[in-house]
């Protein structure tokens, strides 16, 4: 080694005056081997001491440690190893180790560094030293070797003795190395995760936090590092809560928390937490995941489901109008048909009383002039007797129109339930639709047994059955456009309404026309509310929709229909004798469903 040699050793072990009696024993000890001196005369040591034994002890030492040791005589210019240092850099056999063995193995990197540090020491700037370096193995590569020791000087202060102790530290170093790689990609991950990963303490300092953290608290990250944690929440006590929280159960996850940014923009996000311990202090870590933009979604789903559902409130609203103005039209074409119906027999009456006055008072006038005749009087009896007649039937004929109307209009206005004679009431509807039905020229044929009867709502029935009426009119034979009862021609076509028993407790009642049919594709349809094939024609689209609603509501069954485009329609309705115990009303709460 040179006048300045450099050994290593490993720190933690303190090199002093011991450590140099220890080494001037060992080297003494070895160097009588090879002389064939006691150790007692080579070493100049007093004889007193028990030099084989202790440095026995210092061998075993190093074999079982795999540490050097190595002695440097400044003056002399020598260097004395132990046999693991050869070993250490891969050698069976103790090779030829010249001065410069040590320093031509050093990495070219760290030479300038170890020596400064040597000569640094050597000059009395320091106490003592302990560093590390690379030497190069006899195998290829590299050994790092840490190594601590000191200089041993005179009585003037010169160095004149060099020693220290030296250990292989390659397999620790390549374990930092590999933890520090660890470390730093862990960093990277969390730099780039799109959560935010942070570390604080209790009380709100900041220990870690990553590049999401500052971007989704809307902070450079120097300047949120410098922020309170607590400060950072969009309501104060929050953070509170959520440590009182960890303290009751633990770690825990998904929290919804808001943080309020610079700008007062609030964030949303989802909080996890857990603890940790860095750099030995114990802190909380906690992961934020922004679902800013899913609360936004979820507030706006809110508001259009609250708009849905307001519209759909005010959209059932107007279609319950609708469908109650479509009662009423129907009650309306209904009273206008009657009153069409009426006019005639009154006007009959009313001519038929008329002439009887009239003849009445003819006859007074000739009576009092005493210009009477027989015949005269007879031909009065003769006329008063026809007009008593005309007029009885067409009162009568009133009456009868009078009665059925009433009848009907009150069970469809009322809702009333009751027990009635099925065939008789279809039968009287009929009589009073007859005004709407005489425009038309269609005949209806009523097959029903008189004896069926029915506890129900009849005005429902009368609903339905009306609405039926209508459409087959409009529909079916195009409002009459077909023909009608014009001089004797025959009728533009037959509507045939059969009722019958269906079991012990139903009653089925086919509705069936020879009209135009209905369209395949609009067979699944008629039911639904506001479908026509009339629109701008005046069709609404409810007829159908309350025949629907009325026979599933209140009446309690149900209706379906076929059809065979050109040859007809037939709707078919089964309902109980005995309708179920409900409100008349319901049959329009399912209007839109």
């Amino acid at each position: 080694m040179a006048a300045e040699p450099v050994m290593v050793a490993l720190a933690g072990v303190s090199v002093g005056g011991l450590l140099g009696v220890l080494l001037g024993l060992y080297a003494g000890r070895r160097a009588a081997r090879r002389a064939g001196l006691p150790p007692q005369a080579a070493a100049g040591a007093k004889p007193s001491l028990p030099e084989p034994k202790t440095g026995e002890r210092l061998e075993m030492a190093l074999e079982a440690t795999g540490a050097a040791v190595w002695d440097a005589d400044l003056l002399a210019g020598t260097c004395w190893w132990t046999d693991t240092f050869p070993r250490m850099l891969g050698y069976r056999n103790r090779p030829p180790m010249p001065p410069d063995f040590w320093e031509r193995r050093l990495h070219p990197d760290d030479r300038d560094r170890v020596l400064a540090h040597i000569a640094s020491h050597l000059a009395g700037e320091t106490s003592s030293y302990a560093y590390s370096y690379r030497l190069r193995h006899e195998g290829g590569g590299w050994v790092w070797i840490a190594a601590k020791g000191r200089a041993f000087r005179d009585d003037t202060g010169r160095a004149v003795r060099y020693a220290g102790i030296m250990t292989d530290i390659t397999e620790a170093r390549r374990q930092e190395e590999r933890l520090r790689a660890s470390e730093e990609r862990l960093l990277k991950i969390m730099e780039a995760a799109p959560i935010a990963v942070n570390v604080t303490t209790r009380d709100g300092r900041w220990l870690f936090c990553n590049a999401q953290s500052a971007r989704l608290l809307g902070r450079e990250r120097t300047a949120l590092m410098r922020t309170p944690v607590a400060d950072l929440y969009a309501e104060p006590d929050d953070r509170a809560a959520l440590i009182s929280r960890f303290d009751r159960e633990g770690p825990f996850r998904n929290a919804e928390i808001r943080f309020r940014r610079p700008d007062g923009v609030v964030v949303w996000v989802l909080s996890s937490w857990n603890s940790i311990e860095l750099d030995g202090e114990s802190a909380l870590l906690t992961w934020l995941y922004d679902i800013t933009d899913r609360k936004a979604a979820e507030s706006a789903m809110v508001q259009a489901r609250e708009e849905a559902e307001q519209a759909l409130a005010e959209l059932r609203e107007a279609q319950e109008s609708l469908i109650q103005a479509e009662t009423m039209a129907s009650l309306g074409q209904l009273v206008a048909g009657v009153a069409h119906e009426i006019n005639t027999p009154i006007g009959i009456g009313l001519t038929a009383a008329s002439h009887i006055g009239e003849q009445a008072q003819i006859l007074r006038q000739r009576f009092a002039g005493n210009t009477l005749r027989k015949s005269e009087f007879l031909e009065f009896l003769d006329g008063l007797g026809e007009s008593s007649r005309l007029l009885m039937a067409n009162i009568d004929r009133a009456a009868s129109l009078v009665q059925s109307f009433k009848q009907v209009a009150v069970d469809q206005s009322s809702g009333d339930r009751r027990v009635f004679e099925l065939g008789g009431y279809i039968r009287e509807l009929l009589f009073s639709l007859r005004p709407r039905l005489k425009r038309t020229g269609l005949r209806v044929a009523v097959e029903c047994d008189d004896e069926l009867a029915m506890d129900s709502f009849p005005g429902a029935l009368g609903q339905v059955l009306t609405n039926l009426v209508i459409n087959a009119i409009v529909h079916a034979y195009g409002d009459g456009d077909r023909g009608g009862d014009r001089g004797g021609e025959a009728a533009a076509g037959t509507i045939r309404i059969t009722a019958q028993p269906d079991g012990a407790e139903r009653v089925r009642i086919d509705f069936i026309d020879d009209g135009a049919g209905i369209a395949p594709e609009h067979l699944s349809k008629v039911f639904d509310p506001f479908f026509t094939t009339k629109r701008g024609q005046g069709g609404s689209g409810l007829g159908l929709h309350i025949v629907f609603n009325t026979v599933t509501g209140p009446l309690g069954g149900t209706v379906s229909v076929q059809s065979w485009p050109g040859q007809g329609t037939r709707f078919t309705m089964l309902l109980p004798r005995e309708a179920p115990a409900m409100q008349p009303a319901a049959a329009v709460e399912a209007a839109l469903t």
